[in-house]
């Protein structure tokens, strides 16, 4: 019996339904400075006050994470409409320069500060789907009792290849000390994989950035940073007892976060 993945897709949705947009003049630096709330109920990009174009970005990140199935005219079976990636990438272009007006200013043209730049766009879009399905994830994997009982852990585990990882067992290390889960950090060096209760403060501490590191999101799911490659996955509770996570009988507990305050419409 899958308890995860619908609930878990449902979830996402009513996040990124509920996210009201956020016109900005701040750059990413500034950005990082507001409450990690803020930016969790918010569709957002640095540096831009068009608020139909954030509105557009919302929508085509909608379609992405839920392409709908219609029925066309003569057909008897349904078929997928949504956008992806690219098409999502030419379709939000097209309303810079056609709806909008937008020229890049001299000299950023083609640069991550261009908001046409297909980088900047690719980077918008990506982060804003992993960011529903985390949430998706975070919320399903911890509201459900039955869930939380079966997996009461998840592991950090590397989803996308890097040219340059980073070094998430240094950050694991760290958010584990800042956390003050020892079995995390014991589980590591004892197993090398990175393996937390979903109750554990390190999920928060890393993706607070514990060490210094500003390139996180402010997130307890993932992605904990931008461009990461990294993602959670369920870790059943036998696996988590023969880990030494938790004990035999242990009573698994979810993450000690009020979830209802957590994803609220933003205003």
């Amino acid at each position: 019996m899958d308890l995860t993945t619908p609930a878990q897709f449902v979830e996402a949705l009513k996040n990124l339904q509920a996210k009201g947009i956020m016109p900005t003049n701040l750059d990413s630096a500034q950005l990082r400075t507001l409450a990690a709330a803020v930016r969790r109920q918010s569709i957002f990009s640095a540096e831009t006050m068009q608020t139909g174009y954030l509105g557009d970005i919302k929508d085509a990140v909608e379609s992405i994470a839920n392409p709908k199935q219609v029925l066309r005219p003569g057909e008897t079976q349904t078929v997928t409409e949504g956008l992806n990636p690219a098409t999502a990438r030419a379709r939000l272009q097209s309303l810079l320069r056609d709806t909008y007006g937008y020229t890049p200013a001299e000299g950023i043209a083609g640069t991550i500060k261009d908001l046409s730049s297909s980088g900047r766009i690719d980077l918008v879009v990506k982060t804003n789907v992993e960011l529903v399905q985390g949430a998706g994830k975070f919320i399903q994997g911890n509201a459900n009792p039955d869930v939380v009982d079966l997996y009461p852990a998840w592991e950090l585990v590397r989803y996308e290849e890097r040219d340059k990882p980073r070094d998430w067992e240094q950050r694991w290390r760290i958010a584990a000390q800042t956390a003050g889960d020892a079995k995390a950090l014991a589980c590591l060096e004892q197993t090398g994989r990175m393996c937390a209760l979903k109750s554990s403060g390190i999920w928060q501490a890393i993706g607070d950035g514990a060490g210094g590191y500003e390139d996180t999101l402010g997130n307890p799911f993932p992605p904990f940073a931008f461009r990461s490659g990294m993602w959670c996955d369920d870790v059943s509770r036998d696996e988590a007892t023969e880990m030494g996570l938790m004990e035999e009988g242990d009573e698994a507990e979810p993450a000690e976060l009020d979830l209802a305050s957590l994803f609220s419409t933003a205003n």
